[in-house]
């Protein structure tokens, strides 16, 4: 009888250390963000004011727009706007080669978001490299909404 109690406890302890091991490991694949980039999206972000001010200087040598996303890890909309339309494949492919990204969280990057009118999640603000804001976009849009901005606003970077 104290065999079968041992030997219980002993498999309760290794099921349980392993599925400890298990969802530690899982917790450090899966990043939203590290000191200087985020990723939402399936996309990579740079991350914060100096993250901004970095794509700024990017977006000047090579010619490309600026989009900042500003979000919040407890808004729900933005979690599905992340999936459904920063992951539709048409939007990604522009937004990964034809623009530089920037992405704000709103419980740290206040004063950001305040400088831009942004008072709530998801918010996309696009604009030249320069800084002039050409387009906003409040709220969680649909792909077919924001491709053709998406595709006007590079276009109005490009003829300049």
């Amino acid at each position: 009888m104290r065999t079968k109690k041992l030997v219980s406890i002993l498999v309760l302890v290794l099921i349980l250390v392993f599925a400890y091991f298990s969802y530690t490991t899982a917790l450090t694949n899966f990043t939203l963000s590290d000191k200087t980039n985020s990723y939402l999206g399936g996309i990579k972000f740079h991350r914060a004011a100096a993250g901004l001010e970095e794509g700024f200087q990017i977006a000047q040598q090579e010619n490309k727009p600026v989009m900042i996303y500003f979000w919040a890890i407890w808004c729900q909309y933005c979690a599905r706007f992340q999936t459904d339309t920063l992951g539709n494949p048409d939007v990604k492919k522009i937004l990964e080669e034809d623009y530089v990204l920037v992405a704000m969280d709103l419980d740290i990057d206040r004063q950001v978001a305040q400088q831009y009118g942004v008072s709530y999640p998801p918010y996309l603000v696009f604009m030249d490299p320069n800084g002039t804001i050409l387009e906003k976009i409040p709220g969680a849009v649909e792909p077919g909404y924001l491709l053709p901005i998406v595709k006007q606003v590079r276009e109005k970077v490009r003829g300049k």
